[in-house]
């Protein structure tokens, strides 16, 4: 197979351990039919079909153009795999009817990519993160890294952080660490109620660190008055206030731009 420059525009860093390839491959084991966010050179979807003989279906969804080839290889050997050429951002149609979704994500996509998989799947994940993000996500409401991507994801998921990843991991190295998280759904939320959370907390952590009362009276109304507690922080909140909120001040899809969100 042709060896693949890996692009800085795209944000590869492509994966060489073994170790974190057999992480994957017993995860994905214990599925029917699964996903791939950007197989990239097909590292980890190799090591899958070789390992593993439960999934029926094993798809890829990539972007780059330049390793079509290489994966198209993978699809001749093993009829179970495929490859569909996308944007991963974009794939809210084609994540209907898989089970459980994988990959090592590109570090300048993660937000948007958890962003959309929140919204839109909702079934079981195993990804391979910045390290940082990973801390993000894990975070508890009053701690440093809690912020609008930790609210997002955990009223949907439980987090749990597995292996740390160093850079000798890939191809280049990257000059951070990076971490395996698991992703289980907890409950179902409509998409366009996170949808609307997003755009509350947008408002809220615009100033993080203020009183929380005061900040969503600002951002919603007088209808956060008697709901907020008036000595938290923004930074304080639980993330299922937030859903609390959207309840009380009766917010619908379009509703919140006549707030001051």
């Amino acid at each position: 197979m042709e060896r693949i420059k890996p692009s800085k525009k795209l944000g590869q860093h492509f994966l060489v351990s073994r170790r974190v390839a057999r992480i994957f491959s017993s995860w994905v084991c214990g599925y029917r039919k699964v996903f791939e966010i950007g197989p990239g050179t097909g590292f980890i979807t190799s090591d899958i079909l070789r390992s593993c003989d439960e999934p029926e279906i094993v798809a890829g969804i990539e972007i780059d153009s330049r390793v079509l080839e290489n994966l198209a290889a993978l699809s001749i050997l093993d009829n179970r795999f495929y490859i569909v050429h996308g944007d991963a951002l974009s794939p809210a149609l084609r994540l209907r009817g898989f089970d459980a979704g994988y990959g090592s994500i590109p570090y300048n996509i993660t937000g948007p990519l958890l962003s959309l998989l929140t919204k839109w799947f909702q079934k079981p994940l195993l990804l391979l993160i910045q390290r940082e993000v990973a801390d993000r996500l894990s975070a508890k409401p009053g701690s440093k890294n809690y912020g609008r991507l930790t609210i997002l994801v955990s009223l949907v998921y439980s987090v749990r952080k597995l292996a740390l990843v160093p850079p000798t991991a890939f191809r280049p190295r990257p000059r951070v660490y990076s971490q395996v998280v698991e992703l289980l759904p907890k409950r179902s939320i409509p998409p366009q109620t996170i949808a609307l959370i997003e755009d509350v907390t947008k408002c809220f952590f615009s100033q993080r660190n203020k009183k929380a009362r005061k900040v969503g009276i600002r951002c919603l109304g007088e209808c956060v008055k008697d709901i907020v507690p008036g000595d938290l922080r923004v930074y304080e909140l639980e993330p299922d206030f937030f859903l609390r909120i959207i309840e009380k001040c009766e917010l619908r899809p379009g509703s919140h731009e006549r707030a001051r969100i």
